[in-house]
């Protein structure tokens, strides 16, 4: 909410958001809520955390393996993410969940929560999936700059990383006990300038 009112943002703006909205704080549902509400043109990248959700509340026959997809999202803080629903309705944020892309292209960006892996036939496909959502350490390839998260970077890594073709702004705003981390961060796509919202709650 802080970082919002920071960017003054107007109904003919567009917003787009890389990702990870759950488990990482103790009000999941306001940040979804949040989202879903907003009036301008917001478009919301699906990040690994929501993908674990999903596959968590999937039923599938195999009992084995629904209790690894669940076991694997409550070990990655699942659990403060259904505290913070209290017995509410999850049916319309799954709902929206399912829909969210893994990237976009824009004319002069790239957006994706994780990376690309252009050592495959289609990095944008089925295939490249697993690395749009958690790659982490490919080398960059791509005809055009890359803006993502997913990898916490502390903040003058982040700054130097602007210059680059490929614009991380993780700054692990929960992790507030971290040295050069703990902020919420935006890129400005027309004028290249990082918003920088410090963490307004003490979390962990």
């Amino acid at each position: 909410q802080a970082l919002l009112k920071k960017l003054r943002i107007k109904g003919t703006d567009h917003l787009y958001l890389l990702g990870d909205y759950i488990d990482r704080g103790p009000d999941s549902k306001g940040v979804l809520d949040t989202i879903m509400n907003l009036s301008c043109n917001v478009v919301a990248l699906m990040g690994n955390h929501e993908e674990m959700w999903l596959r968590a509340a999937v039923t599938v026959d195999d009992p084995i393996l629904c209790e690894v997809n669940l076991n694997a999202w409550l070990e990655n803080s699942g659990q403060e993410t259904l505290k913070s629903f209290a017995g509410a309705d999850t049916k319309p944020y799954l709902e929206f969940l399912t829909e969210l892309p893994l990237f976009i292209e824009l004319d002069d960006f790239y957006l994706v929560h994780a990376e690309f892996d252009f050592s495959l036939p289609d990095p944008f496909g089925k295939e490249g999936s697993y690395s749009m959502l958690w790659g982490r350490g490919n080398t960059y390839q791509g005809k055009k700059p890359v803006i993502c998260g997913h990898t916490p970077l502390p903040i003058r890594q982040i700054i130097k990383g602007l210059k680059t073709s490929r614009i991380n702004i993780d700054n692990g705003c929960c992790y507030v006990d971290r040295t050069g981390m703990g902020n919420l961060l935006a890129y400005g796509l027309d004028d290249g300038r990082l918003y920088i919202q410090q963490n307004t709650e003490d979390i962990y």
